[in-house]
């Protein structure tokens, strides 16, 4: 989930910084992960721009509800959305979270299913949107927007596969490790003294991973034993990267993914 922008002014985000510490990080950390806009030529990514709208949204306001019909598609400018579904007896999953820069609601356009999940802005938010005539429009014109929301599509569905195996191999705690060392990279921030640090809160973590707060909270305090993490004012500081590495890197046999952003967008 997102740090929010609450902490802005007084840290810098990490995520400039984690390309730079990443040669000796086998977690691959991939800029522009959710965009396929910043791929494209300049030239289509002007048209896109221009035949899109501006859209401001609020806080808890859903830009979309589950089952609804796709008929356009967002890049946000500035703010955070997640991707939630809700459980029977009302309990929130949260699947995913998306920054400024990416890009969501395209799946839709392209097989034009309904609506998977709602999309909800945790914060503020201003959106890019581009009506499903324009997208198929420019999508039969430039073969180079097909091309990029491949790469885009298969790092998620890489993702979401390791994910998956997370879920159904590893226990708990691990997962909850693993979890950090990706947050670290995308929804990381330094404070005054150089601290990692992540400000997502334990029941936001117990959304992602389908826990309890209690539970989180029992094995951030485990984590925390281990000499990795550390519990202060709210926030999980990132101790001992080096350490996640060693000790859950390697338990899923592949290679880890995470996005990283770049506050230039």
């Amino acid at each position: 989930m997102s740090a929010g922008k609450g902490i802005h002014e007084e840290h810098v985000n990490v995520a400039v910084h984690a390309t730079q510490i990443s040669e000796s990080d086998p977690l691959k950390q991939i800029p522009h992960f959710h965009d396929f806009i910043a791929g494209l030529p300049t030239p289509v990514r002007e048209e896109l721009e221009r035949l899109s709208s501006v859209r401001a949204v609020d806080k808890d306001q859903a830009i979309y509800r589950q089952g609804d019909p796709a008929a356009e598609m967002y890049q946000l400018i500035e703010g955070a959305v997640k991707m939630c579904n809700y459980t029977a007896d009302g309990k929130e999953v949260v699947t995913g979270s998306f920054r400024a820069g990416d890009c969501f609601g395209e799946m839709g356009l392209i097989d034009g299913l309904p609506r998977i999940s709602h999309a909800i802005a945790i914060e503020p938010a201003t959106l890019r949107v581009l009506p499903a005539a324009h997208f198929n429009e420019l999508y039969r014109k430039y073969p180079e927007i097909s091309q990029q929301l491949n790469l885009m599509l298969c790092r998620r569905v890489r993702l979401l596969y390791a994910l998956s195996e997370e879920a159904s191999s590893l226990n708990l705690h691990q997962r909850l490790a693993r979890a950090l060392h990706r947050l670290s990279c995308s929804h990381g921030f330094r404070d005054q003294h150089d601290a990692l640090y992540i400000g997502t809160s334990h029941e936001e973590l117990g959304k992602m991973l389908g826990a309890s707060r209690q539970s989180i909270s029992k094995e951030l305090k485990a984590l925390e034993g281990e000499g990795v993490i550390a519990l202060r004012y709210g926030k999980i500081y990132i101790l001992d990267v080096p350490s996640l590495n060693d000790k859950y890197e390697d338990l899923m046999g592949m290679e880890q993914i995470a996005a990283v952003y770049d506050d230039g967008m």
